[in-house]
């Protein structure tokens, strides 16, 4: 099945959309005309309803739940991450660490089962080669405190992804916040442009949703900042 040219005719899967940048997603997905099926633990988390809006509760790491929410769609969002107690560095680590990597399995494997080949999944700016592109003090905080914790379960989600047949996109975003939406984004890839230190939550749904279905973005994963 492929993502069909018009991205207003697409029915999409959203996995994590009741986190602060998965009900981005949802959200701008459905502005758009866009038909969405979310997965949820509960579908209170989700503070709207829409014609085109299909909640589903369930969790990630079960493959039925996977199953039951590709079903039908074209292409399939990712904004899943490990949570920890709060935003403080060394705070408790509050997700099961396997997060990613057990729900990427599961979705690799059901878009095989359902031929869908397009999934783009948030990632973070620092996994990778990008780590390279870090100072020292964000590298100290990936090594020695727990913030490190979600940045193994992004190479894990990442590398599942390389060794797929999908055609993927790990975007990976600088420091989020919960801005507005600028007019230009700057995208780097491989590190070709040095990026600033901030992006919005809305900023990184609207490059997702934007680049659904753009073949240059295929097998890539570009970090992205406000320009």
């Amino acid at each position: 099945m492929t993502v069909a040219l018009m991205k207003k005719e697409i029915k999409i899967s959203v996995i994590g959309a009741n986190g602060r940048t998965g009900i981005e997603i949802v959200s701008q997905a459905l502005k758009m005309g866009m038909t969405v099926k979310a997965l949820v633990r509960n579908k209170n988390t989700i503070p709207f309803r829409d014609i085109n809006l299909q909640i589903i509760e369930g969790t990630p790491l079960k493959a039925e739940d996977i199953d039951e929410v590709l079903k039908g769609t074209v292409a399939v969002f990712v904004a899943l991450n490990i949570s920890r107690k709060s935003d403080f560095p060394w705070s408790k680590v509050i997700t099961p660490t396997n997060l990613l990597e057990v729900s990427m399995d599961n979705i690799v494997s059901s878009m095989q089962k359902q031929n869908i080949k397009r999934v783009l999944t948030v990632s973070a700016w620092g996994v990778g080669n990008s780590y390279k592109e870090l100072d020292f003090m964000f590298r100290f905080l990936i090594n020695q405190t727990n913030v490190g914790t979600a940045y193994q379960a992004h190479e894990e989600q990442e590398e599942i992804l390389r060794n797929s047949i999908t055609d993927w996109t790990a975007i990976r975003p600088v420091g989020l916040g919960n801005g507005t939406i600028h007019q230009n984004i700057r995208v780097s890839i491989n590190g070709n442009k040095k990026l600033r230190m901030g992006i919005s939550r809305k900023e990184v749904a609207k490059f997702m949703l934007d680049i659904v279905d753009d073949e240059e973005y295929f097998k890539t994963c570009p970090s992205i900042s406000n320009d």
